[in-house]
């Protein structure tokens, strides 16, 4: 088990929320230890475990951050509970920071996986100590979403929010919202005197022991034309949230409900991109960065999002002036349609991506951007990471509002079927009006390695967790036309509909090249009671996937690469397996040309540090970026991946989602009290790696 001395020093590991009772040998002292501090946390499939061990003599809090090995573990709900009673109960005997402490862990390790696990603590300070209340809610998997009770702010039925499109009835959809904080200031800052790189800073290993980023692979470059790209997304950066027309995103609501956001970020200001573009193209021009891959917000061209709604001609000029200054500083603009940022109109109307209602209104939102920057655009996205998109509609607080007839269970599919189909769409006009350049959408995730290479169930499992995570997208687009036979297998017509013969042959090719997020990759395992059993058992709590993530391996216990954070484990740096996994991506999904459209990490404890020169100082980052890139050069010159850009998430810190302000991904740190922008140690490394591996 998990121990701790005196001093509340971890001496040794040990499993949580197990079955099986403690062994005999247990004094009762350690026993009564264990079951106190045991708590176990849940996000998504990887069910992420935490050991807390609140030691009430002094009462520091000690945290061990513990791979799932099995599923005999009580239900997550289950231990969501008894976490939520022992805080509770345990509060008067904890100081204000263990407390603390203790919530931003929990929160975090929600967080960081862009799923959320509904637990809410709101602190409140007194002369007294510390009270808190708490929202328990339990994880719907966004494979699996089972129907469970959850604790949700109340949202409007269904058809009970009239279609009004005045501005009155735009203010009755941000009354939804609730306040929203004004930006301190509301005109486009123009940079004073232009942007001069800061010194290179110190080697950061001997030379002995590893190259200057110039010197990675100096014999190899990138091909021609290669996109060197940061990239951002609309609610993330750009703040100016109810400014010069837009209308409320699901977001907006969200960010403000009892389990939104971790620290109560909203996307209010956070860096405030959206009057602070000149300065951060310009500084990411310095950079030497050739393209930027951002998100137009629908709700600032459409405030209703409906197709019979006005558009909002401000948010049209304003992207147009965005997209003009990229070209003056030679970084091409890099345009993603979609985001996450659903118009919540849309929300309140029908329910969005559950309903069909939803491709007209998203294909007539494309034509209207695609016609006013036609020329000036010439990469375009129409959906990004769609498997997460769909993931969370059936997760709190996006379960709020479901179309009719969907359910839990059903609503990640019907999502899936509606994106798939308004993605095809919308490249059917792209084409039919003749505008230049290239689509597709943005991938995520991984194909996996077998996690016994020599166990048939695992490498089974590897097919289906590709299918699932990747095929259920990329089959119908790049090579069938339909779903992974492995999906329809495993899902009916009730949750998954199927596609007719006329809509395969509008997504069979719908898109010119394959992007990818590549984030990390994992091993994947089969369940422990064996992929038929699962696949034959609808109440398995891993059906329908029927696999799952291993976070180190078989042999020894080694992970895949160090994880970005202690509370985000599934988040390894896996640069050797990202090779194999552009290699794999290519193989089952061939394309002309590739994207790594995302990569990047977040540096331990970032939420915790305050002090700037710690901050730049981001070596995890800056090893995680090189690494990448190297593999990068080596699949492209050994392994035939047509790879033609790569784009680094992100320009800056952003409101990282659930996570909000406290997950720290930017290769820039962002004073959110100032809005100042400082380089860190990654982006000048950047600028060095690549002014060495273009083409002149």
């Amino acid at each position: 088990m998990l121990k701790a001395n005196a001093h509340g020093e971890i001496i040794s590991p040990e499993e949580i929320c197990e079955t099986e009772s403690e062994s005999e040998s247990e004094s009762d002292d350690e026993a009564a230890m264990r079951s106190e501090s045991a708590i176990a946390v849940s996000a998504g499939t990887s069910m992420r475990l935490f050991r807390l061990s609140l030691l009430h003599q002094p009462p520091p809090l000690v945290v061990n951050s513990i791979a799932r090995k099995s599923s005999n573990h009580f239900p997550m709900e289950d231990c969501h509970l008894a976490m939520v009673e022992y805080v509770r109960s345990s509060a008067v005997s904890l100081d204000s920071l263990a407390l603390k402490m203790l919530i931003k862990v929990l929160l975090l390790s929600f967080a960081f996986s862009k799923r959320w696990t509904g637990i809410s603590v709101a602190l409140a300070q007194s002369a007294t100590g510390t009270s808190f209340s708490v929202v328990s809610t339990t994880t719907t998997s966004t494979q699996n979403p089972t129907s469970i009770a959850t604790v949700t702010a109340s949202f409007p039925p269904i058809g009970s929010i009239p279609r009004d499109y005045t501005p009155e009835g735009l203010e009755q959809l941000w009354d939804l919202v609730g306040p929203v904080e004004p930006p301190p200031f509301t005109t486009t800052r123009i940079p004073s005197s232009a942007v001069t790189l800061p010194p290179s800073p110190p080697l950061l290993y001997p030379s002995f022991y590893a190259p200057a980023a110039k010197d990675i692979l100096p014999d190899l470059k990138f091909p021609e034309g290669f996109k060197y790209g940061v990239a951002t997304s609309a609610y993330q950066v750009e703040g100016a949230t109810k400014n010069e027309g837009k209308g409320p995103t699901m977001w907006d609501w969200a960010s403000r409900q009892p389990n939104g956001v971790y620290d109560g970020t909203t996307g209010d200001i956070v860096d405030l991109q959206y009057f602070l573009y000149k300065e951060d193209v310009e500084r990411s021009a310095a950079l030497g960065v050739t393209a930027h891959s951002f998100s137009i917000s629908w709700a600032r061209i459409y405030p209703f999002g409906a197709a019979d709604s006005p558009v909002n001609t401000a948010g049209i000029d304003h992207y147009s002036d965005v997209i003009d200054y990229h070209l003056a500083q030679d970084v091409e603009p890099v345009v993603t349609l979609f985001h996450w940022d659903t118009p919540l109109a849309l929300q309140a109307y029908y329910g969005a991506f559950t309903s069909p209602e939803i491709v007209d209104d998203f294909v007539n939102y494309a034509k209207t951007v695609f016609q006013a920057y036609n020329g000036r655009v010439k990469t375009w996205y129409t959906f990004n990471e769609p498997s997460v998109y769909c993931g969370q509609v059936a997760s709190s607080p996006f379960d709020a509002t479901l179309a009719p007839g969907v359910n839990a269970s059903t609503a990640p599919y019907q999502c899936a079927y509606n994106l798939l189909k308004a993605h095809a769409a919308a490249v059917k006009a792209f084409r039919e009006m003749n505008i230049t350049g290239e689509i597709a959408f943005k991938s995520d995730d991984y194909i996996g390695t077998p996690w016994r290479s020599n166990t048939t169930e695992d490498i089974l499992a590897v097919e289906r967790h590709a299918a699932f995570q990747l095929g259920l997208f990329a089959n119908p687009v790049y090579t069938t036309g339909d779903w992974p036979d492995i999906v329809k297998d495993t899902l009916p017509a009730e949750y998954l509909p199927r596609f007719t013969d006329e809509e395969k042959t509008d997504l069979l090719g719908s898109a010119d090249f394959f992007a990818i997020d590549a984030y990390r990759s994992l091993w994947v395992k089969a369940p422990d009671e064996g992929i038929d059993a699962c696949v034959a058992n609808t109440s398995d709590p891993l059906w329908p996937v029927c696999n799952e993530p291993a976070y180190f391996d078989s042999d020894y216990g080694w992970p895949e690469g160090p994880a970005g954070d202690p509370a985000a484990i599934f988040l390894q740096s896996t640069p050797v397996a990202i090779r194999a996994l552009l290699k794999g991506i290519h193989s089952r999904w061939p394309s002309n040309k590739m994207y790594v459209s995302e990569f990047g990490s977040i540096e331990p404890f970032a939420y915790a540090n305050a002090d700037i020169s710690q901050i730049k100082e981001d070596v995890g980052r800056t090893d995680y970026l090189l690494t990448y890139l190297g593999e990068m050069l080596l699949s492209i010159h050994e392994d035939g991946v047509p790879i033609q850009g790569a784009f680094t998430w992100g320009m800056v810190d952003d409101a990282e989602w659930q996570g909000g302000t406290s997950v720290r991904y930017g290769i820039q740190h962002v004073d959110y009290a100032t809005l100042e922008r400082t380089y860190k140690r990654s982006a000048l490394s950047l600028a060095e790696f690549f002014g060495s591996h273009l083409q002149d």
